[in-house]
């Protein structure tokens, strides 16, 4: 008898033990997002140098015999003596997105780049490699072609910038980005209208972008190249279409900015007309590109309108995580495009909305939801990584995770609840076993 009382209190104890071992571990290590750094007039040169050839992009190579500026994901063609720029190419689609890009206007009387460490003529091009960017700069306009996966090119022009797209190509606009705020758009004009080449700290933040973040204007156009898309974000300007001629001009007494952008992730993707169509009616807000160059995550963020604040905030082996917050009161669909190198493609996304298991939908319900309670996702599997939309039902702060395995249905409470129940129906069996044997 004694024996059979020992078996079963060894067995309640096991029951016992097996509420610790139903709490599953995490897996992986955190990455928290690349730390992001200034630079002062004093070093630019060194520091911007290491920090995009580490941290945004690929080196950069240029030849200033031939004019040839090539990299991993930007080739193009310089002209020193004429300013312009030829066969403009995204070289992840090997798709030349602008045949022809050059500017004219008037110079600026007084112009100083303590940054560039350079004295400049007013009708000479100046143009050199930093890290990742290809900068051009004379007496009415400034360049910086960033060699990274969103193909991120900054422009101001104090005059007309001129971009001639290929034949193949087709371009829309919108004239009047409605979702993106007055204040932001007010924003983005006045520092449009600063004196970028007199100002260190504007031509760090505004044509350098140390942050990696393209911010739309109430100007949107977009150039479609066979399935590769291009966008071009105009501050402070007016533009005109005719044919294949894309001419923006700068207003208010101030030179014009223009951002262009290729989205990671929109790229030749069987829905990307009604992922374009989406962005440009404002129902989405933002993108976070993520990829892995020279063995960092570079952190792409587009901001299609100013209704969202969306950042990148870690990853472990197996998942993506982001905070969301908004002024707005309205729903709206933020995407997530996750490199392969990045996370492994299984070819299925699993998402995770404020800590509970969205809903999956087709892109077409997605984009239609209207409701105020719910959350939902749809996906598409691209070449190169995965490609994830959020519908965010309202706003306050919110979390999202993105997997590539799926979720447990339960959470750790639950698994103790259970475990802490077998438990104790085992302890409960032990005792009435032994009280009824010493009857």
């Amino acid at each position: 008898m004694k024996y059979k009382v020992l078996i079963a209190t060894m067995i309640a104890v096991v029951m016992i033990f097996s509420v610790f071992a139903m709490v599953p571990l995490n897996s992986g290590s955190q990455a928290n997002s690349p730390a992001l750094s200034g630079s002062s007039a004093t070093d630019f040169n060194g520091s911007i140098d290491n920090h995009f050839m580490h941290n945004y992009g690929s080196r950069l190579m240029y030849n200033s015999t031939t004019g040839m500026v090539m990299g991993k994901y930007l080739t193009a063609d310089f002209n020193s003596s004429t300013g312009v720029f030829s066969n403009v190419t995204y070289n992840l689609t090997s798709t030349v997105l602008i045949s022809k890009m050059y500017s004219n206007g008037t110079p600026i009387t007084s112009i100083s780049l303590p940054i560039l460490g350079m004295s400049l003529h007013m009708h000479s091009y100046t143009a050199y490699r930093i890290g990742n960017m290809f900068i051009m700069v004379n007496g009415t306009s400034f360049y910086v072609l960033h060699n990274n996966p969103a193909l991120e090119s900054n422009m101001m022009v104090n005059g007309n910038l001129t971009l001639v797209v290929p034949s193949t190509a087709h371009i829309y606009n919108t004239s009047n980005n409605t979702q993106v705020s007055t204040s932001a758009n007010y924003s983005l004009n006045a520092q449009a209208n600063s004196n970028v080449f007199g100002n260190v700290n504007m031509a760090d933040h505004v044509m350098v972008n140390f942050n990696n973040t393209i911010n739309a204007g109430r100007q949107m156009i977009v150039i479609d190249n066979n399935g590769t898309i291009a966008m071009l974000f105009i501050h402070n300007g007016d533009f005109k279409i005719t044919g294949k001629n894309i001419t923006i001009s700068s207003i208010n007494r101030g030179p014009v900015l223009v951002n262009l952008v290729a989205p990671p992730g929109l790229q030749k993707i069987s829905n990307n007309s009604m992922v374009l169509s989406n962005i440009m009616k404002g129902r989405i807000s933002s993108e976070i590109a993520l990829n892995l160059v020279n063995g960092t995550i570079a952190n792409s963020t587009i901001n299609y309108n100013s209704s969202t604040h969306f950042v990148y905030t870690s990853k472990t082996s197996s998942t993506t995580s982001f905070d969301i917050n908004s002024t707005v009161n309205h729903h709206t669909i933020v995407a997530v495009f996750i490199g392969n190198n990045v996370t492994k493609n299984t070819g299925h996304a699993y998402v995770k909305f404020d800590g509970s298991i969205a809903t999956y939908v087709s892109m077409s319900t997605l984009v239609n939801e209207t409701s105020s309670t719910h959350a939902y996702y749809s996906y598409t599997n691209t070449s190169s990584g995965m490609y994830v939309f959020m519908y965010v039902p309202h706003f306050s702060n919110h979390t999202m995770v993105v997997s590539n395995t799926p979720f447990h249905s339960t959470d750790y409470t639950e698994y103790y609840i259970g475990g802490g129940i077998i438990a104790v129906l085992a302890i409960i069996g032990v005792a009435a076993y032994a009280i009824k044997k010493r009857k």
